[in-house]
C-alpha cells in the first residue's frame, strides 16, 4: 500500500470518529431535555386546580370559606344583641313596664298582719301582658308615700337576683319585709301609696296600700327591718 493511500484511510477513520462522537452528544442532550420537559409537565399538572387534601392551599381555601361564613353571620348576631336588652341571655327581651301588670299578693298569700309585733312579709305580683316572652332580673324599686307626707325608698336585701322568664300571660312576684308599729310611743310611718318600678325600668306602677296599720319608721336606719327582695325570691 502506498503512503498516500495510508494517509487517506487515517483521515477517513478520524472523520468517522468525530461524526460518531457528535451523534452520541446530540442523543444525550435530547434525552436530558426530555427529562426536564416531563418534570415541568408534572409540576404544571399538580399546580392549578385541586390541591392534595391536607395541603396548605386546601387549608387556606377552607379557612377563607369559614371566614366568609362567619362574616355573613355577624350582622345577624349583632341584630340579636341589639334586640336583647339588659344583657339577658338567649336574645329574650327584658320585660318593660308597659308590658306588665302589677297587684298585691302572690301564690300562697302575702298579706301582712299589721297588728303583729313581728316582722311581716307582703308580696307584689308582676304579670306579662305582652305578646312575647320577656325576662326580669334584679330588684324592683319600692317607694312608700306616707299619709302624713314624705316617702321611704326601701333598701335592698342581700339576696342574689336570678333571671325570671315570663311567657305571655305568666306572672312572678317579689316580696318585701316590714316591721308593723303597734306601740303608742313608736315613731310611726303610715303607708298611703306605694310606687313600684320593675327592675332596670323607669316607668312605674302606683298601688294603694290596702292593709291599714303603720310601719315602724326606720327610714334613716342603716339596717332597717323593712326592705325589698329581688324578683322571684320569697
Amino acid at each position: 500500500m502506498s503512503r498516500t493511500t495510508k494517509l487517506r484511510l487515517i483521515r477517513r477513520t478520524a472523520a468517522a470518529s468525530l461524526v460518531a462522537a457528535a451523534a452520541l452528544s446530540l442523543t444525550a442532550c435530547q434525552e436530558g431535555g426530555s427529562d426536564k420537559a416531563s418534570s415541568a409537565s408534572a409540576a404544571t399538572d399538580s399546580t392549578p386546580g385541586k390541591p392534595a387534601s391536607g395541603s396548605d392551599d386546601s387549608a387556606q381555601a377552607k379557612g377563607a370559606g369559614a371566614g366568609e361564613s362567619s362574616d355573613q353571620g355577624a350582622p345577624a348576631a349583632a341584630d340579636g344583641a341589639a334586640k336583647s336588652s339588659g344583657g339577658n341571655s338567649g336574645g329574650t327581651e327584658r320585660c318593660h313596664t308597659d308590658g306588665l301588670e302589677a297587684g298585691w299578693g302572690a301564690d300562697g298569700g302575702g298579706r301582712p298582719d299589721m297588728e303583729s309585733g313581728d316582722q311581716q312579709i307582703t308580696a307584689v305580683w308582676l304579670k306579662n301582658i305582652g305578646s312575647s316572652t320577656c325576662t326580669l332580673k334584679g330588684f324592683p324599686g319600692v317607694s312608700i308615700a306616707s299619709t302624713e307626707g314624705g316617702s321611704w325608698d326601701l333598701t335592698r336585701s342581700n339576696k342574689a337576683a336570678q333571671t325570671i322568664t315570663l311567657k305571655p300571660g305568666a306572672h312572678t312576684s317579689f316580696t318585701f319585709a316590714l316591721l308593723p308599729s303597734t306601740d303608742a310611743g313608736d315613731n310611726k310611718f303610715t303607708p298611703g301609696m306605694v310606687t313600684i318600678t320593675p327592675p332596670n325600668e323607669t316607668g312605674h306602677f302606683q298601688l294603694k296600700w290596702p292593709f291599714g296599720g303603720s310601719i315602724l319608721d326606720q327610714s334613716a336606719a342603716t339596717h332597717p327591718g323593712t326592705f325589698v327582695n329581688p324578683v322571684g325570691s320569697a
